[in-house]
């Protein structure tokens, strides 16, 4: 089980898009509003899409062509409903995408990474 302060933060790897787009979706998916600098916030919760500096690199989600990582002042379970709006969004617009944190478990197919074998 995990524990309030593990829900503090998140990072979703996403293949798909472009960085205007992913910004979209993802404020489109967590209810929130997009600045001019791809942060996305929602309540206490901040979204910052960045360009993954290992692009390439690895075969597998790590190498992804972005980052989205997600934090909250607040820690809860309204992260993990955001992040798993954001996930089914992603997998419906037909992007890839994976989540890495604490709260996988709670979240559709484990953070998306049995997807992706």
């Amino acid at each position: 089980m995990t524990g309030p302060n593990e829900y503090g933060s998140c990072h979703i790897y996403l293949r798909g898009g472009h960085r205007p787009s992913v910004t979209e979706l993802v404020a489109a998916a967590v209810g929130g509003q997009a600045d001019d600098h791809y942060t996305v916030r929602a309540g206490q919760m901040v979204f910052e899409i960045r360009h993954n500096p290992d692009v390439g690199l690895a075969d597998d989600f790590i190498g992804w062509p972005f980052t989205i990582e997600a934090e909250t002042d607040e820690p809860g379970p309204a992260l993990v409903e955001a992040v798993s709006r954001l996930l089914k969004a992603a997998w419906n617009r037909g992007y890839d995408a994976v989540a890495a944190c604490d709260f996988e478990d709670e979240l559709p197919d484990l953070g998306g990474l049995p997807r992706y074998p």
